[in-house]
């Protein structure tokens, strides 16, 4: 059915005429190394091809030349995050533009001043907007909305003091700037042309910030992912062996942005499985920054041998084809839990803000604490549950996966219907 009506619409524009639509994709730091990033970005164009066609595809990223030749776009340097960039060239470009999208991951809470920005000056020009898949956990950044230890904490504190402490000014001025970050997600949601959220549980988060009632649910783009074959991906002799051997393989990623407090233990529990004869794939979704936190990690284990951190670059479809070759994945990254899934590969969360709890959801799983109070006797007994029931945890993600394809179908229709001119 969407298939017709997609086909149906392509052939009247192309009889009437109509010049291409010009499409700015940005709002979120693409070109940064991120697998999850530009596994969103290399699926949204993807969709904006299906819906528009002929639409010419701007994105806003770090790696401009990369980005252009791998998905033949044109490209924009990254705007909104440092190092610094033109603001009045983000003007122009988003004022420009027929249409800007800001293209997806968790920008609501994570950093949404920058996204917003862009909106309002989209608004501002009569620019049409879309926000498809952004997610946003129940707590802004910790690392922009709380006062950081300094010289202003410090002042804030001694205000504190001078009132004996019937007035705490930090959480007063915490307290500020959530409401202004709220009150400003509202306004710009509201002027939007299409508001397509990620999951159930970020449009719950968007109405605690004020009523968005035309705001829809979708799905993270990066459901639509396929991957390449695994002769086809860039492997080191060592990462090969393992990834092919009979051996039950645990893929793991930790987050280094946010570390795992206990990491003793988890080292621990590493060199425990690696003594049961499991193979320990380390797999970096950044690797520039995940990557030397794993090969830490890797170099403390007393069985490393069984064991090995899969170094370099890697495209988005080829960490999808690694992750396929894995019996379980363990992740405080969304995106390898999201692209494990994918391939039904069982998968353990380890929680680095809702977004990891309310995608483990849908699949009747909690996470295995957090990245600040992991409870390793969960994470083992998820394992040794998982581990054995495979092809039920397939029946599970199969039926999972064709709730969120649906979900980006009836998306995909109000993109055509809304944008179209």
């Amino acid at each position: 059915m969407l298939e017709c009506v997609l086909l149906k619409a392509r052939f009247t524009w192309h009889k009437m005429g109509m010049q291409p639509i010009s499409i700015l994709l940005g709002g979120v730091p693409f070109g940064r190394n991120n697998v999850g990033d530009e596994a969103i970005l290399e699926c949204i164009v993807e969709v904006v091809r299906e819906v528009f066609p002929t639409a010419q595809i701007t994105v806003s990223t770090d790696q401009q030349e990369d980005t252009a030749a791998r998905l033949s776009v044109l490209t924009v340097p990254l705007f909104g995050f440092n190092p610094p960039y033109s603001p009045s060239q983000m003007e122009t470009c988003v004022a420009e533009t027929d249409v800007f999208i800001w293209a997806g991951a968790t920008g609501l809470s994570d950093y949404p001043e920058i996204p917003l920005r862009m909106l309002e000056i989209a608004h501002q020009s009569g620019t049409k907007t879309v926000i498809w898949g952004v997610g946003m956990n129940d707590e802004f950044n910790p690392f922009i909305y709380r006062v950081q230890p300094g010289k202003r904490r410090m002042l804030l504190d001694l205000f504190s003091l001078l009132t004996f402490g019937h007035i705490d000014f930090v959480k007063l001025r915490e307290a500020r700037a959530e409401k202004r970050a709220r009150e400003k997600i509202v306004e710009e949601l509201n002027r939007c042309d299409l508001v397509v959220l990620r999951d159930p549980e970020t449009l719950a988060s968007v109405h605690a910030c004020g009523d968005v009632p035309d705001a829809i649910v979708g799905a993270d783009s990066a459901e639509l992912l396929a991957p390449v074959p695994l002769e086809q991906v860039n492997l080191g002799e060592a990462a090969r062996d393992i990834l092919t051997c009979d051996s039950r393989k645990i893929g793991l990623c930790i987050s280094a942005q946010r570390q795992l407090v206990h990491e003793p233990e988890l080292i621990n529990f590493l060199d425990r499985l690696a003594e049961a004869d499991y193979r320990i794939v380390f797999l970096p979704m950044n690797h520039a920054t995940d990557a030397p936190l794993m090969d830490s990690l890797r170099a403390r284990m007393k069985n490393r041998d069984h064991s090995v951190v899969i170094q370099g670059q890697h495209p988005p479809r080829a960490i999808l084809a690694i992750a396929g070759q894995l019996d379980l994945v363990i992740s405080s990254r969304l995106h390898l839990l999201i692209l494990a899934s994918v391939l039904h590969v069982p998968i353990i969360g380890i929680s680095r803000g809702t977004k990891v709890d309310n995608f483990l959801t849908a699949f009747g799983h909690t996470s295995a604490g957090s990245v600040d109070e992991c409870d390793f006797d969960h994470m083992q007994t998820e394992l040794d549950r998982l581990i054995d029931s495979r092809e039920e945890f397939r029946e599970v993600s199969t039926a999972v996966h064709e709730v969120l394809l649906q979900r980006l179908d009836a998306a995909k229709l109000r993109l055509m219907q809304v944008l179209q001119p």
